[in-house]
């Protein structure tokens, strides 16, 4: 409905499908006043109960892309067969009067006040509503009617022709003619793209500048560097390590320079079983771990310090917070200190990382050989995707699968909120770290109106994570978008450019991906 300002970083909006927006003086209610004239590519309007119909029905999905909206939404109200009612091209109630009364009723999450106004009422106070909605899902609104042709909403379980198939009908510039999984995407220019013909200036909603764009999904570094150094693809996401000599391959290649991104890359300790349920273990390792070396050899330059789990050019990063120091001294006094003197009596530490992440594995060998400086031996583990995220993400790090220290990354949606799961057990996410004072924090933090206060509480919260030493902040990933994560940056071909400042503002790709209607060829 709304998007981040080119040059306004993420405290500035500008209209999409939304002409306006109010908010209450207490942060519990939203009126978004939605255009008239927008539709689907197949022709379905867009409207207010289009919305009413997305908000319950990705919360009936109970989906974890969809936790944004069980931090303020409640489904109290409507049942999963309201949904399911409305059901027709025109995606209005029509005469179904039960069912208008439903979207109309003001005690519901969400509340229709016309076919082209609604407000929202939070169950409290979230300084971060905003913010989420630019950021994609759960804030892509499908078209009701098609979902309903096609097996409906069914509560806790994605509709499969929706997973393969949701991207056809749409009411961007681009649809999809063609997805195969594991294949290619062949996006369209849509022929019936209803802000086609508005010169407002608004970037958002321009026009695709290409009739068809083809995305191919190859697996194959080397392929993926053929391609893009043989001008067979346009652009293509290369590895970390192999950056440097794809760009020394011609001149017409190039990585987009839009500054700092969303992506914080990390290490996390487990403090809840030994032998690092031993804080001065934990501050040892942090002192013998060298990250200027990690992110000169494994990142190659695109990743800046950064002391989470807020990021820079966020609201409320502080920068007189400061990393803990390389200082192999200090590690081997804290060693002592912990009755371990030169690592001795320390079990293997072990290091677990999901298969196919070349940059992590590059990454293990840097920990191995820092770490044995205070006689501290690590065990590296690569681990299938599908076994790294059942060993890391459930419940909770005193289970004897867990590994010792993991490595992982996260992009959400750009503010403090979006992020505050790495450090808080409570919140469901990730299971490291454990810890009241900071849980209830991160609480206050989100419904704090003040903006000088909630800075302070982001700096409190900042301080005790750090003193509780149970993560290593690798840094900020730089010029890579969230479909580099893990692998690398996107290298382009200089014949394909953008708008300008589309390269330099990271709100662009860093949280929805690469807007396509936004680059065009020179050549």
């Amino acid at each position: 409905m709304l998007f981040f300002n080119q040059t306004g970083g993420y405290s500035v909006f500008v209209p999409v499908l939304a002409k306006s927006w109010t908010e209450s003086a207490n942060g519990t209610s939203y009126i978004f006043n939605l255009r008239s004239d927008v539709h689907y590519s197949n022709g379905d309007p867009f409207n207010a109960y289009v919305a009413w119909y997305n908000i319950y029905r990705n919360l009936y999905l109970n989906q974890a892309i969809d936790s944004p909206l069980y931090l303020v939404f409640k489904t109290t109200g409507v049942s999963i067969g309201d949904v399911n009612s409305l059901n027709n091209p025109q995606n209005s109630p029509g005469s179904n009067t039960t069912l208008l009364n439903i979207m109309q009723n003001s005690s519901n999450a969400v509340t229709v006040l016309n076919s082209t106004a609604v407000e929202f009422h939070l169950t409290n106070p979230f300084v971060s509503f905003l913010q989420v909605m630019p950021a994609g899902n759960p804030w892509n609104f499908a078209d009701p009617y098609v979902i309903q042709q096609h097996g409906g909403v069914v509560a806790n379980t994605p509709n499969s022709w929706m997973s393969v198939n949701g991207s056809n009908i749409g009411d961007g510039p681009y649809v999809v003619q063609t997805y195969i999984p594991n294949q290619y995407t062949l996006l369209v220019a849509n022929p019936n793209y209803w802000a086609q013909n508005i010169t407002d200036g608004n970037f958002m909603t321009h026009v695709a500048r290409y009739s068809k764009v083809l995305i191919n999904y190859k697996t194959d570094e080397l392929t993926r560097e053929l391609d893009v150094e043989s001008n067979k693809a346009q652009a293509s996401v290369i590895a970390l390590s192999s950056i440097t000599n794809v760009l020394k391959t011609g001149t017409n290649l190039y990585v987009p320079n839009f500054g700092t991104g969303g992506t914080m890359e990390w290490l996390q300790l487990d403090t809840e079983k030994a032998p690092l349920n031993n804080s001065l273990v934990r501050q040892a390792i942090v002192a013998a771990v060298n990250l200027t070396e990690i992110r000169q050899t494994v990142f190659q330059g695109y990743n800046t310090p950064v002391v989470g789990p807020n990021l820079n050019g966020f609201f409320g990063y502080n920068n007189s917070i400061t990393p803990p120091p390389y200082n192999l001294t200090l590690a081997k006094a804290l060693l002592v200190k912990a009755g371990y003197p030169n690592g001795q009596g320390l079990p293997p530490i072990s290091f677990a990382y999901p298969t196919g992440t070349a940059y992590i594995a590059e990454m293990a060998q840097i920990l191995v050989s820092n770490l044995a400086q205070i006689g501290i031996t690590i065990q590296p583990q690569s681990m299938s995707v599908a076994s790294f995220i059942s060993a890391t993400l459930s419940c909770c790090g005193n289970s004897t699968s867990f590994p010792d220290i993991a490595a992982d990354s996260w992009s959400y949606w750009p503010d403090f909120s979006g992020y505050e799961f790495l450090v808080d057990q409570q919140l469901g996410a990730f299971f490291y770290l454990n810890n009241q004072t900071i849980h209830n924090l991160i609480i206050k933090s989100n419904s704090e109106l003040n903006s000088t206060l909630r800075a302070q509480e982001l700096s409190q919260i900042t301080i005790d994570v750090q003193q509780n030493a149970a993560t290593i902040w690798l840094g900020q990933d730089n010029d890579l978008p969230t479909t580099g994560n893990g692998v690398g940056p996107t290298v382009f071909n200089k014949c394909i450019t953008g708008d300008p400042n589309m390269w330099q503002n990271p709100s662009y790709w860093v949280f929805v991906g690469l807007d396509f209607n936004q680059m065009y060829s020179t050549c």
